[in-house]
């Protein structure tokens, strides 16, 4: 190509139209090539050989390009006055890549392919203004595929984030759905749980009242076999002992152990360890007393397991009368929870006797000092314990320890509670308190992810805050902070 007419014109393709007007004007031959179109006319059709060129002198003409797999024309382009329609086929040689439609009335040079040729060949005027009219073209055609592909990826940004405005829409409708589902059946529940509590209440009251009967009469039946016998005597203090014990400490019970041992040397394993959780007077008493033989130390220390089991009896019917409570408060929105002065030290003793078959293998060490009296609805706070003791034994499994220790000031009493299974994930720390969040999802643990969801309600209906971390040598850290006053 030859360009001989300068940029400004390569920008102003009416001018270069109006220059190749002009010229077949002077040659006579403007009446030959020029046409005017109505609107709708098809100048060209997709896919067809080029056989005229069309250059436009005022008017409108759109390219349709066909939809792939489809027979739907979408517009490309729309041509203005002093465009060439045709200009890739007739620079490249190959088949109308779009279909040319007038888009309002127009006028058009159509010009034979082969006469074009000619006349490049014969004028050279008309060649020079050709390339420039082409050069143009395809400079607009540029510019316009730039602008498209500015509005195309726009368009596919805003596309992207509104795809992904769905989709965190769609999980907000999916949680939401799945919210609405547990409400439906925590509602459900809720009717259920108001019948089972009604049920259960008579036989718990039928339980504590028999096993608060059966205390009495066992005690009088001691005093009654031989009246100030001195056997008899350290029989009942150790029954008595016995409902007295709390949860044995693991490394006190091992201690005492070792050192009972050596005054016991017939005494078996299971003797021995009874022996260690006697304390103070009673335990002197039973090393000043001679007994016969093995069986007779084993038929006294009965009489302190006896008591612990009572203890333990009596436990457990109070929790459940508890549980109890709380299930109507929570089937009957019209309740008020009953609190009260409690030692939160007793609810502790409890959730380790009650759970005792869970933390047996463990090696447990409490230190839960004297600490002042709350006012909190115990059943609630036993539930907390509950929670965090249970969630430490599945996380350790059958070999662990499990620490709990108790401090307080003016101001606060704080729990710790530790193990030593494998922490919590520091990607799921910050979620573990939402509710239905659950990492129990094998096939041999399940969790409805609402027990530590729970825990932090009730503590905070204390006025208190629960946290958990991980210890700095592993394990899980449960920090329970309640307010004194």
């Amino acid at each position: 190509m030859d360009f001989r007419i300068g940029k400004e014109s390569v920008q102003d393709r009416e001018k270069v139209t109006s220059l190749i007007h002009t010229l077949f004007e002077k040659s006579g031959q403007s009446d030959e090539f020029l046409r005017k179109y109505d609107q709708g006319t098809v100048l060209l059709k997709e896919g067809d050989e080029l056989k005229d060129i069309f250059i436009l002198l005022d008017g409108g003409v759109e390219l349709y390009k066909k939809k792939p797999n489809s027979d739907i024309d979408y517009p490309i382009i729309k041509l203005e006055a002093g465009s060439f329609v045709g200009i890739i086929a007739f620079t490249s040689g190959e088949p109308s890549l779009t279909t040319a439609v007038v888009t309002e009335p127009s006028t058009v040079l159509k010009i034979p392919d082969s006469e074009v040729r000619n006349l490049f060949k014969k004028n050279k005027k008309f060649r020079s203004y050709m390339d420039e009219l082409i050069l143009a073209n395809l400079l607009e055609r540029f510019r316009s595929t730039i602008i498209l592909q500015m509005k195309l990826d726009s368009a596919n940004n805003k596309l992207r984030e509104e795809r992904n405005e769905l989709k965190v829409a769609l999980r907000d409708l999916k949680e939401a759905q799945e919210h609405l589902i547990y409400q439906e059946k925590m509602a459900t529940l809720g009717q259920l749980v108001a019948g089972f509590a009604h049920e259960v209440n008579n036989p718990t009251a039928s339980l504590l009242r028999s096993t608060e009967t059966l205390q009495t009469r066992i005690s009088e039946m001691i005093h009654r076999i031989e009246e100030g016998d001195r056997i008899n005597a350290l029989a009942e203090k150790l029954f008595q002992a016995g409902k007295k014990a709390d949860y044995p400490d693991t490394s006190t019970i091992r201690k005492k152990s070792k050192e009972l041992k050596k005054e016991f040397s017939d005494a078996g394993p299971a003797q021995i360890r009874l022996l260690a959780q006697i304390q103070g007077p009673v335990l002197d008493e039973i090393k000043n007393t001679s007994f016969s033989d093995s069986d007779e130390l084993d038929f006294y220390l009965g009489y302190f397991d006896l008591g612990k089991m009572f203890k333990n009896i009596e436990s457990a019917g109070n929790r459940i009368a508890g549980l109890v409570k709380s299930l109507k408060s929570y089937s009957r929105s019209d309740t008020d929870r009953e609190w009260e002065e409690v030692d939160i030290r007793e609810g502790i003793h409890d959730t380790l006797q009650l759970t005792s078959n869970r933390i047996k293998y463990y090696d447990i060490d409490i230190d839960l000092p004297e600490v002042p009296l709350i006012s909190a609805n115990p059943a609630a706070l036993n539930q907390v314990w509950t929670n965090i003791v249970l969630n430490a034994a599945d996380a350790m499994g059958k070999k662990g320890a499990l620490t709990i220790r108790c401090t307080h000031n003016d101001e606060t009493i704080t729990v710790t509670i530790s193990d030593t299974g494998p922490g919590i994930d520091e990607e799921i720390l910050e979620r573990i308190f939402e509710s239905n969040f659950s990492t129990k999802k094998s096939d041999i643990k399940f969790g409805l992810g609402i027990g530590l969801s729970i825990s932090r309600d009730i503590v905070h209906k204390h006025g208190g805050e629960i946290t958990a971390s991980n210890a700095p040598n592993g394990g899980a850290v449960f920090t329970v902070t309640l307010p004194v006053r």
